[in-house]
């Protein structure tokens, strides 16, 4: 008996937080979805974020899918998706600002966000090398015995997100005085942004489950 408790507590641990994390990003996001009286868009604000930096040379460009927003650090490119990169509400203002974000941190090479490229370039290792695991697992005989360790597996990577996720904070910390230093938005929308910048961040948390089952049903 005290083995499946012991196996259920580790995938309850494993993709407790991810799933928690997901649904706050996703409910948020629908919160967030009232048009900025700025009239900006995405991506005219997070440039708008990067000038008002110094950094005039990372260009915005329409790259990537819903929650999968990123700063290329080889291509110094800030990717939005669709929705965020031409979208005018709350919601994709904060996401493209929490990428501007990560574009500062870059250029300040802050040690937490050199942490945080490291981490994910060893997670993206890691998730594409799962599915050659998942079939040999199904191809070997006796491979239920290693569920357990699959599910030490995906605590690994909720592990990975916790540690990392104070540099996530960092940038959005880094936005969020630069929109307010500048008045980049009006006074009466700050507080709908800085909760939609705070589920943004979130969305790190989750990132054990996007990547490795691409759940974007979920949203």
């Amino acid at each position: 008996m005290k083995p499946a408790i012991v196996i259920l507590a580790v995938f309850v641990a494993a993709f407790a937080i991810p799933w928690l994390a997901a649904k706050t990003v996703r409910r948020a996001w629908l919160e967030g979805r009232t048009r900025s009286a700025s009239g900006r868009s995405g991506a005219t604000f997070a440039a708008l974020i990067l000038i008002k930096s110094g950094l005039r040379s990372v260009n915005i460009v329409e790259n990537g899918r819903l929650f999968h927003e990123r700063f290329d650090v080889t291509t110094r490119e800030v990717a939005l998706s669709r929705e965020v990169h031409d979208g005018h509400s709350l919601s994709a203002l904060a996401h493209a600002a929490l990428q501007a974000g990560h574009a500062i941190q870059h250029a300040e090479c802050a040690r937490p966000y050199t942490r945080l490229v490291y981490w994910n370039h060893t997670l993206r290792l890691i998730v594409n090398a799962l599915p050659v695991l998942l079939v040999l697992m199904a191809l070997h005989p006796g491979a239920w015995r290693a569920i357990p360790l699959l599910g030490l597996f995906f605590l690994l990577l909720a592990g990975i997100q916790v540690l990392t996720f104070p540099a996530v904070r960092a940038a959005a910390d880094n936005a969020r005085k630069v929109v307010l230093e500048h008045r980049l938005l009006p006074p009466e929308e700050m507080d709908g942004f800085q909760k939609a910048l705070k589920s943004a961040t979130e969305r790190h948390l989750a990132a054990p489950l996007f990547e490795c089952f691409f759940l974007r049903w979920l949203f």
